[in-house]
């Protein structure tokens, strides 16, 4: 009687069990990973948008330009755009040319994810026009208003819902 040969390695059917099976499993993890992404894009932008308010708050509250309490002394300037979302923090007013890239009054700025959508006070920031916000020498806004904001990114789920001040 002749003696067959040790087997090594894999068959066909065995590859073929241990493909399906990975894959089965690869595509029931996607919708946890994409929920995973779209919660972190939308934490990131919240942590820029406080960072970039509590920046201003205490530039506000330096009062560096020695404006009084109806003027602005220091502000936050979102700049939307179509590929790319930057916020600003300036002394003085967020409105003016000089709060915007290159800017002699920009002090601190961060890329705003660009696929994170934001509504300021209930209304939806998009588009080419800059949303500001100005902050007196009493860290306030100038126009005395709480700002509410919410940042969204694929869902509800992931949706974050605060108020300045």
């Amino acid at each position: 009687m002749k003696k067959r040969p040790a087997q090594r390695g894999f068959t066909l059917v065995e590859m073929m069990v241990s493909s399906s099976i990975a894959s089965i499993a690869l595509m029931s993890s996607a919708p946890f990973l994409s929920d995973w992404t779209y919660s972190r894009q939308t934490k990131d932008a919240n942590s820029k948008v406080l960072s970039a308010y509590r920046l201003a708050k205490a530039l506000a509250l330096r009062n560096p330009e020695g404006v009084g309490v109806t003027a602005a002394a220091a502000g936050v300037k979102l700049v939307t755009g179509s590929q790319l979302r930057v916020l600003y923090v300036c002394k003085g007013d967020p409105a003016t040319a000089a709060c915007g890239n290159g800017g002699a009054n920009v002090l601190w700025s961060a890329d705003f994810p660009a696929v994170v959508t934001m509504t300021l006070g209930g209304a939806s920031v998009a588009g080419s026009s800059p949303v500001t916000l100005a902050l007196n020498n009493r860290g306030a806004p100038t126009t005395g208003t709480v700002l509410r904001y919410t940042l969204s990114r694929g869902g509800s789920a992931s949706a974050i819902s605060s108020a300045l001040l």
